[in-house]
């Protein structure tokens, strides 16, 4: 043990979340040093007892938090387990944030009652001014029907109590952290009398998980803060040993960007990033206190130089997405009555052509997309889409599911690598016998590894041109072909941006 020390104190809010919280922290302690003897208390913090007035009405500084940390302070307990997004983005003083361990899902999860389907004035529980102003947007694109108004109600109480005040109200709809929930859906055996209800309750609702390009989280949601006093040397060097070292300076990154605009959960200002292989992907979108839209989102690669354009740019293709045309497709009707017959299982949609224009979608399914324009374009068809990989491949970013597992069939066409799934084709790629002459092209930007390998069959030239291709399936394909050759982006108005910056 380090020191003289063989045993530590980890206080923590009150609630079945904030406990399951303190104990994840002690089991990683646990791993480093099995022989430390750890103790738990809990505290109700002025956030806990008032439940009446909206959260952001409430003082910016500590409603979760200050109760606890006066326990550090006075040595009724070495150290205090946060969620890292309800500590304000300036500490006071007498305590620091020393440690973080791994960080769990960082977006939010809408949960909707089915009966509410098809309303034309849609309400929803949430206290978040973040969570107002980005779902007011996203939503109406979001859901697989039209609405006339989009409300949003205060809700206070921890987890359980707000799917609750749920089921029990004439709302339609909770905003809650996917963090919160997934943790609360993991706990262990001897939590399930309290959890059996809750667990029964969501099975009852429609839910989807919201993507970070369109509500990017409030910094440091998913993590967790380990909390000592400023000078407690023995307890901090404990913390050394597990500390997350990439989480903690997400977080701080997070926090800063948020700093910047001037407030924390007041902020009507989400901010996430989002760890990929080749990079990290940053969000900033929301109004600022002086009704400036932010709406940022950038790619950082890790490789310098992935992130430049290594030759001139004499001409690029595709000028626009509409030109990229190298196929037409050929409907496959045996694939399309499949999906009609299939239940209680998950359909991953590459493109939203993949399907008919009112496909019959058994509502028992889980529905993913590749990105947000096809969950679009799916919404405007009456699907109800559960999420997305954002466009950020999905291997990096894959489908959820909450009370059950299910069998996965990737929705595309007859050629496609299904990898884990199972591949349902619904149409079949046919080359077009005419397309323009690509050789004349320096940089080309690819949608797709078919479409990539179609073009340099017959024009075999390209091969020494410029490629670029977003962050998942397509990148990884071109670069087994081109080791280190390939440049990813975040989309292709990211490339075009680029590419018109370097002309």
């Amino acid at each position: 043990m380090i020191g003289y020390m063989n045993e530590l104190t980890i206080i923590s809010r009150k609630s079945t979340l904030a406990q399951y919280q303190a104990r994840e922290v002690s089991k990683v302690l646990k791993k480093s040093f099995p022989k430390l003897n750890i103790f738990f208390k809990t505290k109700e913090t002025t956030g806990d007892i008032d439940l009446n007035t909206p959260l952001h009405k409430m003082p910016e500084i500590g409603v979760f938090t200050s109760d606890i940390r006066e326990e550090l302070i006075s040595g009724e307990a070495d150290l205090a387990v946060h969620s890292w997004k309800d500590l304000p983005v300036e500490l006071e003083e007498g305590t620091e944030i020393a440690a973080t361990i791994s960080r769990a899902d960082l977006r939010d999860v809408l949960i909707f009652k089915s009966d509410s389907f098809e309303k034309k004035e849609i309400n929803i529980f949430t206290s978040s001014p973040r969570r107002q102003e980005n779902l007011s947007k996203f939503l109406l694109k979001a859901f697989p029907f039209e609405i006339d108004s989009l409300n949003f109600h205060d809700v206070r109480g921890n987890i359980l109590t707000r799917v609750n005040k749920l089921k029990d109200s004439d709302l339609d709809g909770l905003v809650i952290a996917k963090a919160a929930l997934d943790r609360l859906l993991s706990l262990e055996s001897e939590h399930a009398n309290e959890l059996s209800s809750f667990k029964k309750d969501l099975e009852k609702f429609l839910w989807m998980v919201v993507p970070s390009s369109q509500n990017p989280c409030a910094p440091g949601q998913g993590a967790l803060a380990i909390e000592v006093k400023t000078g407690n040397n023995q307890v901090i060097e404990i913390l050394n040993k597990i500390n997350d070292l990439d989480v903690f300076k997400d977080v701080s990154d997070e926090r800063k960007k948020l700093k910047k605009y001037g407030g924390g959960c007041h902020q009507k200002i989400g901010v996430s990033i989002e760890n990929h292989p080749l990079g990290k992907v940053i969000t900033e979108k929301g109004l600022t206190p002086d009704d400036e839209v932010i709406d940022k989102r950038t790619f950082v690669t890790f490789k310098k130089e992935q992130s430049k354009f290594d030759k001139p740019i004499k001409d690029f293709y595709p000028k626009s997405k509409k030109d990229f045309k190298l196929f037409s497709r050929l409907k496959i009707d045996e694939g399309i009555e499949k999906i009609k017959e299939i239940k209680n299982s998950g359909l991953y949609i590459s493109r939203a052509s993949s399907l008919e224009e009112k496909p019959s979608i058994d509502s028992s399914n889980v529905v993913w997309t590749s990105g947000v324009e096809n969950w679009f374009k799916l919404a405007k068809k009456g699907i109800w889409v559960n999420g997305t990989s954002d466009s950020l491949g999905e291997e990096q970013s894959k489908p959820s599911t909450f009370l059950k597992k299910v069998k996965w069939f990737l929705v595309s066409h007859i050629d496609s690598d299904p990898k884990e799934k199972e591949l349902l084709a619904t149409y079949k790629l046919v080359p077009e016998k005419e397309i323009e002459n690509l050789s004349v092209y320096s940089h080309f930007y690819w949608m797709s590894v078919s479409s990539f390998k179609e073009a340099l069959k017959r024009f075999p030239s390209i091969e020494n041109a410029e490629h670029s291709c977003g962050l998942g399936k397509t990148f990884d394909a071109l670069n087994d072909l081109y080791p280190n050759k390939i440049k990813p982006f975040l989309n292709y108005e990211d490339w075009l941006e680029k590419v018109n910056e370097a002309k």
